[in-house]
């Protein structure tokens, strides 16, 4: 494969209201939309997003190295080895999406077979951020109303009782039918993270996501819990997602694959973890409906019935193009033969 024609383009999606965690508060989504046009006049389209507060590179780094990759991917001629000299993993997220939606144009049996892409419908749990509780009561109302039924509900507040009094109302109100996971965000020692574990434990939660800081080296955390634990900032790489899929007693793997090393180190990682029976749960880092697609796909190829973290176009008052992948009743519908989406983007 030759690559005729690579541009980027800047874009900003406003969310509808401020989504606040216990590490940061976002009002906006900046990022890059990559441009690949090959010999044969296909266009594929990647996205190049850093997460602020999460992602190692930020938006101006990302930029200057996606600048400079431009040039290596007119000066190469690809097979099916899509490696590039940025170690970035935004980058690498983009520059992959992109060159493996002219893959798939080209031989989409080919790749269907190569990566063991199947029909199915993926759950979809929705996210409640910091906010008063009658607000979040009532967003998890419509969201049952849209279908949901799992509900990602951020935790870590300055006084740990606004996070079980939270707790204790929603289960008042919804009951035991819907599932709740939990999201820390670090926030606690290990310490506290064993004692609001323990008192969160009769609210029967599914997982609760980086309970502290170091989670799995300090294995007490993870040893004494009586609720499922599971990893997200932790998985900076392929290479650390694979050391603790192999050392650490935590279930789950959280993966943003914008974070973790793009889409490849990904599909690496999902193989690992489920050679030892650890569930792989795909989210988004708040990217647009392009950067959004390719994650559809990967959760395709993990092999559990776990909600997956991809409501967050969710929070957008726009996007850039209609959602080829909209969300009904909760959950996705993917079919391989239909892959990678036509975007009819404004550029």
């Amino acid at each position: 494969m030759i690559i005729e024609e690579a541009k980027y383009f800047p874009f900003a999606l406003k969310l509808k209201t401020p989504f606040q965690n216990s590490l940061t508060t976002f009002t906006e989504r900046k990022g890059l939309i990559l441009k690949l046009t090959n010999e044969l006049g296909n266009v594929g389209y990647g996205e190049c997003s850093p997460l602020p507060g999460f992602s190692e590179e930020n938006l101006e780094e990302a930029e200057t190295s996606l600048k400079g990759t431009l040039e290596f991917l007119k000066q190469t001629e690809f097979e099916n080895d899509f490696s590039i000299p940025s170690k970035l993993s935004s980058v690498k997220f983009a520059v992959e999406q992109a060159m493996l939606s002219l893959a798939f144009q080209r031989d989409t049996m080919y790749w269907i077979r190569k990566l063991g892409l199947v029909n199915r419908t993926i759950p979809v749990n929705a996210v409640l951020g910091f906010d008063s509780l009658e607000n979040i009561l009532s967003k998890i109302q419509e969201k049952i109303e849209l279908g949901f039924d799992t509900f990602k509900i951020k935790v870590g507040r300055e006084d740990p009782y606004d996070d079980f009094e939270l707790l204790e109302a929603i289960r008042n109100t919804f009951g035991y039918d819907i599932k709740l996971r939990l999201d820390a965000n670090q926030k606690w020692s290990s310490d506290e993270a064993i004692e609001y574990l323990e008192r969160f434990k009769d609210y029967i939660i599914e997982f609760v996501e980086e309970p502290c800081e170091f989670t799995c080296s300090t294995f007490r955390t993870v040893e004494e819990s009586h609720i499922p634990i599971a990893l997200d900032e932790s998985i900076k790489s392929q290479q650390t997602a694979e050391l603790y899929i192999k050392e650490c007693k935590a279930e789950f793997l959280v993966i943003k694959p914008m974070i973790a090393g793009g889409i490849f180190s990904s599909l690496k990682i999902i193989e690992a973890a489920q050679r030892l029976n650890k569930k792989i749960i795909i989210s988004s880092a708040f990217e647009s409906v392009v950067g959004k697609s390719v994650l559809v796909m990967l959760a395709s190829l993990t092999n559990h019935n776990f909600a997956h973290g991809l409501d967050t176009p969710a929070f957008f008052e726009g996007d850039l193009c209609v959602d080829t992948y909209g969300i009904n009743q909760a959950k996705f519908s993917f079919n391989p033969s239909n892959y990678p989406p036509k975007f009819n983007l404004p550029f």
